[in-house]
């Protein structure tokens, strides 16, 4: 394969890391959050990261529609974990994930990028990636999650054709950054900047991790129509992120609610 990752260099800069304690390659794969999951299942310590130069499945939003990553060209890979966490608090998983992308897309690129709320990875209106984390339930506890990560990387937008699922026209690092990347240099970032987020999570100090999330966020303050999972439909102003990760919206009658899940749109400023 042309322009194959060095996987092995990105393993050498986070040695004694806890995410990225062993990095699974593959030249291709149809999801590597399946994969992650597989290991989950059989018995992985958490913090490994399984990376593919080429993806023929993943999910994008709410793990329903296609997220392909054309051959050699950009970022796929997951997570896999253990976090001590109560269902209700597994929104920080994503929010660190956003958290850890954005800073290490601008250390590593010097593009700018920002989150649309829940997952959404932007640059302006254009959407350079996503994040999805999935989770398995023992009980009450958390048994494992599988935090991933898809980055449009040496690719022109152009050829990439609408996103199935969203409005959103796409772009990449190249088209944004003005020539190729170094995708080893966006994954080691990632992985830099997921590890001591992760510590954070594992130490309690949760409101660092939904602060700097909060801070990443260019929804807020915004006109939004909020589509929920039910169907239902609500126009506000995205106004802030409650603890449980949801998004609060001030509605037309000055109300609040609370949407946990949904699709965003964002309004444009008149």
């Amino acid at each position: 394969m042309a322009n194959r990752l060095d996987w092995q260099s990105i393993a050498g800069a986070v040695r004694g890391q806890r995410i990225g304690r062993r990095i699974v390659y593959l030249e291709t794969t149809g999801s590597t959050n399946d994969d992650a999951r597989r290991l989950a299942v059989a018995g992985e310590a958490e913090g490994t990261v399984v990376l593919a130069d080429e993806q023929t499945a993943g999910r994008g939003r709410s793990g329903k529609s296609r997220w392909l990553t054309p051959a050699g060209t950009s970022v796929a890979l997951s997570v896999f974990l253990r976090p001590p966490l109560p269902p209700d608090r597994l929104p920080l998983l994503s929010m660190l994930a956003g958290v850890a992308v954005v800073q290490a897309v601008h250390a590593s690129t010097g593009v700018r990028c920002r989150l649309k709320w829940p997952n959404d990875v932007m640059v302006g209106d254009l959407k350079l990636g996503g994040i999805l984390v999935e989770t398995a339930l023992a009980g009450a506890v958390v048994a494992y999650a599988i935090a991933g990560v898809g980055l449009n990387g040496n690719v022109g937008a152009a050829s990439l054709g609408p996103f199935p699922d969203t409005a959103l026209r796409p772009t990449s690092l190249q088209d944004q950054a003005g020539s190729p990347v170094s995708r080893e240099a966006v994954v080691t970032a990632l992985l830099q900047s997921l590890d001591p987020l992760y510590e954070d999570l594992l130490g309690g100090r949760h409101a660092i991790i939904r602060e700097r999330y909060v801070a990443s966020l260019d929804t807020l303050g915004r006109r939004v129509v909020v589509l929920d999972l039910s169907g239902g439909r609500a126009e506000g102003i995205a106004e802030d992120i409650a603890e449980s990760g949801a998004l609060i919206v001030r509605l037309p009658d000055a109300t609040r609610r609370e949407f946990a899940h949904g699709e965003v749109t964002v309004r444009p400023a008149s």
